[in-house]
């Protein structure tokens, strides 16, 4: 019973297409390898996503100081308003990917993502800009770029390390793949 072919119509039309289901078939183990017991794969999964998520929210906190500082050095705005501009837009990349990830049905995922996919580009890119500004607003010379560079990564580590960890958290109590 390795493969079963279901034949089920389709929405469009009432012509029968085959599916096919394969038979998972589990990974040989070398010579001294030892199944891990899926409460120590739960338990992995857990701590790394804590790992990541930690990671993140420091970098969280640097790119929101240097967020605010390049607004800023933009608006001259005050510096309540500043830290209320840098958090929604770092928070709004955070949250609209969180939102991706936790959305069930592809209907949903589809709808949700007409919005967030433009929100989290456009977010991260002036989460971007703006760190790099501020990052290389007290530099001179080769330093300015090297400076600008490391604003520019900021918000790429924390929206890569916040995807690692949601990812992992949401997937803690699966079973192993």
């Amino acid at each position: 019973m390795a493969d079963l072919a279901l034949i089920t119509p389709t929405d469009r039309d009432a012509t029968a297409v085959p599916l096919v289901e394969k038979a998972r078939v589990p990974r040989q183990r070398r010579a001294g390898e030892v199944a891990m017991a899926p409460q120590a794969v739960r338990r992995r999964r857990a701590l790394a996503a804590f790992a990541a998520a930690s990671v993140a929210v420091v970098l969280t906190g640097l790119s929101l100081s240097h967020l605010a500082h390049g607004i800023e050095i933009v608006t001259g705005a005050t510096p309540v308003e500043c830290w209320a501009m840098a958090v929604g837009i770092d928070a709004g990349f955070l949250t609209s990917e969180m939102a991706l990830l936790c959305s069930g049905a592809e209907s949903i995922r589809r709808s949700v993502g007409w919005w967030a996919h433009p929100t989290i580009a456009t977010t991260l890119i002036l989460s971007a800009c703006m760190n790099a500004l501020a990052f290389s607003h007290g530099s001179e010379g080769w330093r300015t770029y090297i400076a600008a560079t490391l604003g520019l990564v900021i918000p790429a580590l924390v929206y890569s390390l916040a995807r690692i960890a949601f990812v992992l958290a949401t997937q803690v109590n699966r079973p192993e793949a």
